[in-house]
């Protein structure tokens, strides 16, 4: 979290607490960790994550129930606690405390402690040095040693507090000044990290909304950050691995550095945390390469427009190829001559000339065509459908993930053959100037290849291949990426042309954005070095993809 969102929201925290310091930005913010998935070494962050459901409830003055959701990390390496949620180094405990209708809780705290109070639900009153406060959800305040308190609701709802316990800084006057503050008397901004929206709250307890459909910059710390999910569920991204987050829920980032962290919201209703930074500055060590994406604001007027690095089959205008083949253009060649700002939606491509789906009728036979390319050459790899294709005298069965390079100018026959539409996923690639085409038509088939783990959490194995007669195309894959997984995110290089087709409905971050994908659409990674992508399966089920990347 960036210190200067509280200056602009005129919120006084020292002494009483500060927001962590930016560190120094990692040179390389253009991917996130690139070692796989290894949990011998990788922090297990279901440890960082605490939920005051499963805490066992106490006492604390008088009438007020505590469920304690993180806890002190002990003498445990700091990124290997010993017990869930047990991991807090400079902050004590982090807490959920209600106080019944009708009760009251009231003393003084411990010397040498504060208490800083969050009230989330309910409403009551809380009462120092003889002057009572109302309280309703929204406004704080904090409790030390310097004053006596009562907490007194009046009302037939439980009041819900949630608490940040610490010691008292070293140097902190005593004071009995007491005030009740409100997040309701700042407007909201949009802070660091991209899209973090907030507006205040007691001090050391930053209330911070995420706007639907949205997902914030991915970063990492290695210093003590904490959140609390206040209102409304998310999807934490900490470390390698995606988590449900729900309300009382608060979590830690492993503080290794690496561990990268965000809140996806991907529902239709804002969401509500609180940002818990460290009581005091300490020096920051810079943060190591892979630390973070790209740590800039959102940019609308100067980054890549996403949407226009994106096609649905269904959105486009039917053609015919090749006699009777339906073809469906999702992406296609370049248009402008500048590949990071397309003047027409889709029209992105450089290496390849179309990315584009293929239907043939039951019965009906595709062939060679007047106003077929003559520098051209056509990937089709088998979605669904069973058919035959004849060519240099033999006849290949086709079924659903086998493939073939049709070469320009060659002869062929291309028939459906069963009860169900023959579909395709066709890439056409111009020949290499100089380049020769292949000299026959023959089947490809790697489904038997064992699928290799990739980015995270990415099955994949190979479709077609350079061997296979790919041109200025590199690789043809296959992915699977597993249930509630995000692949790891990093970027396209400068002039390079990476582009995924989903098979299955998902999610994607692309650049600074979330999207949802159709089954059916393909986007290409804007060719910055810089921005991200990453695709995000928020189902129960393994959601599928084609991957197509240039020759390196």
């Amino acid at each position: 979290m960036d210190l200067r969102i509280f200056a602009v929201l005129g919120l006084a925290l020292v002494p009483l607490a500060v927001a962590a310091q930016p560190a120094p930005n990692s040179e390389r913010q253009d991917a996130l960790d690139p070692s796989p998935v290894n949990p011998a070494t990788d922090p297990d962050v279901g440890m960082f994550l605490g939920d005051w459901r499963a805490a066992k409830p106490r006492t604390q003055f008088g009438a007020l129930v505590v469920h304690d959701i993180l806890t002190p990390l002990g003498d445990a390496d700091p990124l290997r606690p010993r017990g869930r949620g047990a991991v807090l180094i400079d902050i004590t405990t982090v807490s959920r405390a209600t106080l019944a209708p009708g009760a009251t809780a009231k003393g003084r705290m411990p010397a040498g402690s504060r208490a800083i109070f969050y009230t989330a639900e309910g409403a009551g009153t809380v009462q120092v040095n003889g002057n009572s406060h109302g309280l309703r959800e929204g406004l704080g305040f904090v409790l030390t040693p310097d004053f006596d308190f009562t907490l007194t609701n009046s009302n037939k709802a439980p009041i819900v507090f949630y608490v940040r316990n610490e010691p008292v800084p070293a140097g902190t006057a005593p004071t009995a000044t007491f005030s009740v503050v409100s997040r309701w008397d700042n407007d909201r901004r949009i802070g660091a990290h991209w899209l973090h929206i907030c507006n205040g709250g007691p001090p050391g307890m930053l209330l911070c909304t995420i706007a639907p459909r949205t997902m914030p910059q991915p970063h990492s710390h290695n210093w003590e950050e904490l959140w609390l999910a206040v209102k409304g569920e998310s999807v934490l991204m900490l470390g390698k691995q995606l988590v449900r987050m729900r309300p009382g829920q608060a979590y830690k980032i492993p503080p290794s550095g690496l561990a990268a962290h965000s809140n996806l919201n991907p529902g239709k209703d804002p969401i509500q945390l609180i940002y818990m930074g460290p009581a005091t500055r300490k020096p920051r060590p810079p943060l190591p390469d892979y630390a973070q994406l790209e740590n800039k604001p959102i940019d609308p007027a100067n980054a890549p427009d996403i949407d226009l690095f994106m096609g649905q089959r269904d959105d486009a205008y039917p053609r015919i190829a090749h006699g009777n083949l339906y073809m469906r253009d999702m992406l296609t060649g370049l248009t402008g001559g500048d590949p990071v700002r397309p003047i027409r939606k889709g029209a992105v491509l450089t290496a390849a000339t179309a990315v584009s789906y293929a239907m043939l009728e039951p019965g009906s036979t595709a062939h060679p065509a007047d106003g077929d390319a003559k520098d051209v050459q056509e990937i089709f790899i088998v979605e669904a459908g069973t058919g035959t294709l004849v060519a240099d005298g033999r006849a290949l069965a086709l079924s659903a993930g086998k493939a073939f390079i049709l070469p320009p100018g060659r002869d062929f026959r291309l028939t459906a053959t069963g009860s169900e539409y023959l579909t395709f996923h066709v890439v056409a690639e111009r020949l290499a100037p100089g380049g020769a085409p292949a000299t026959t038509i023959s089947l490809i088939d790697h489904q038997s290849e064992r699928m290799i783990v990739t980015d995270w959490h990415n099955r994949t194995r190979p479709v077609v291949t350079p061997a296979d007669g790919l041109g200025r195309i590199g690789t043809i894959s296959a992915v699977s990426l597993q249930p509630l997984a995000i692949a790891r995110p990093a970027s396209a290089a400068a002039g390079s042309e990476e582009i995924w087709i989903a098979l299955d409905e998902v999610d994607a971050l692309i650049g600074k954005q979330l999207r949802t994908l159709r089954a059916g659409t393909a986007y290409k990674v804007p060719p910055t070095g810089i921005t991200a992508h990453a695709n995000i399966n928020l189902t129960d089920k393994p959601a599928r993809f084609l991957h197509i990347t240039t020759a390196r």
